[in-house]
């Protein structure tokens, strides 16, 4: 599977399919300051492997600051956030199971780029943040405030 998309300030590219394997493995390239908003998902547990830089989780309400080797798993359900803290790039592989709500979400939301692309859209899409969550709640993703 090749596909790659942006969002978020995040370059993503696909290396599984949900519907095909079972779950959902993708490269996240996180620009500075780039992230996810606090969110839950009862229904797909999410893990992360930093390859790259330093990623900073909160999980149920814990600050990880997560350097290259390290991993992070999620509980179902927990709320949780991350986000590049540094001025420069950071790379992680985001693990789903079973996957579809946030392939969907990346999918239906990002912006679709060349496969394995590297360059950052500019000007930055405009993304409609009330849409982005109306979309996470119809895939079973809550942002939580």
């Amino acid at each position: 599977m090749s596909e790659t998309y942006y969002l978020m300030g995040m370059i993503m590219d696909f290396h599984t399919s949900s519907e095909e394997d079972g779950y959902f493995l993708c490269t996240a390239t996180l620009s500075s300051g780039a992230g996810a908003p606090p969110n839950r998902h009862p229904n797909d547990q999410e893990s992360f492997f930093v390859q790259k830089g330093l990623v900073e989780f909160t999980v149920d309400g814990e600050t990880i600051h997560a350097k290259p080797g390290q991993f992070v798993k999620v509980p179902r359900g927990e709320i949780h956030s991350f986000r590049n803290p540094t001025d420069e790039e950071a790379e992680m592989l985001i693990l789903n199971v079973p996957g579809s709500i946030h392939e969907n979400v990346f999918r239906i939301c990002g912006t679709k780029l060349s496969p394995g692309s590297r360059d950052w859209p500019s000007p930055e899409p405009d993304l409609d943040m009330d849409w982005v969550a109306k979309i996470c709640a119809d895939e079973g993703l809550e942002i939580v405030s």
